[in-house]
Parts: C-alpha cells; sequence; structure tokens
C-alpha cells in the first residue's frame, strides 16, 4: 500500500517538476513549478553544477553548490523570445545525457525530475531515468 501511495506522488511530482532536454543546442528548459522551486531553494544563485549519479545510473544539477575550484557551471537564463527558463549544459552534454539513458538524440525529450537531499542538506535535482515506455516512443518517432 505504501508503495503505490509513494509511486503516486512520484507521478503527480513528474508532472510539476520536469525539464526539457535538447540535444541540438544543449539546453535544458524548466518548467515553471520546477523554477519556483529552484528560486525558492537557490535564491539569487543562477550557477548551475550538472553531475553523473553514478550509482543511480542518473543524472543531476545543483544550485549552490559550493565548489571552490575551477569547473563547468551552467547560468539560469531567461529566453525572451520563448518566454522560458533553463540553462545549457556542456559537461555533460544533453547528448551524452541522451546517450546514458538510451534516447534517439533526434529532438527534445521531457524528462521528470526528482527533489533530493544530500547526506550534508544539501538540494539537488536528479534527472529520471525515462521509462521503459517512453524509450519505445522516442524510439518510433
Amino acid at each position: 500500500m505504501m508503495m503505490i501511495f509513494s509511486n503516486l506522488i512520484r507521478k503527480w511530482r513528474s508532472l510539476r517538476y520536469y525539464v526539457i532536454a535538447d540535444p541540438a543546442d544543449n539546453s535544458v528548459t524548466l518548467s515553471k513549478r520546477l523554477f519556483a522551486h529552484i528560486r525558492k531553494e537557490a535564491g539569487d544563485d543562477a550557477s548551475v553544477f550538472v553531475f553523473r549519479i553514478p550509482h543511480h545510473g542518473t543524472f543531476g544539477f545543483m544550485l549552490n553548490h559550493g565548489i571552490a575550484e575551477p569547473t563547468q557551471l551552467c547560468q539560469i537564463q531567461y529566453n525572451a523570445k520563448y518566454r522560458c527558463v533553463g540553462f545549457e549544459t556542456l559537461c555533460p552534454s544533453v547528448g551524452r545525457i541522451f546517450y546514458e539513458y538510451g534516447l534517439p538524440a533526434l529532438r527534445p525529450v521531457k524528462l521528470s525530475v526528482e527533489v533530493r537531499k544530500t547526506p550534508q542538506g544539501k538540494t539537488y535535482y536528479q534527472l529520471t531515468q525515462p521509462t521503459r515506455k517512453l524509450l519505445e516512443k522516442c524510439k518510433t518517432r
């Protein structure tokens, strides 16, 4: 019973918290609800650190990363033409994320996001692995 309830909560959140990843320009567009959550959690810090989570086999991103050494960071930006908010990730690229997830890099794909906490209490956002149904849908198009 508890498993069903947690799956329903995860499904409900996936409708609100998601990104649209586009391999053509390595852009990650945030949903309005996800961006609102990020603003609440991170404040004015607009630099994003994108990383791979090997023990989950997924990718994630974090604001307020606290990394002092030089590394590849992305800036959250507003696109006035399309009225959306997102960032460009170059390391890892969206193409690399699609490759790891088994998605064809032909068009943008909507990926659900789970809000997680590190053992130190910092918030990060995990890109959920696509379901088998989504993989089949993307490959048949």
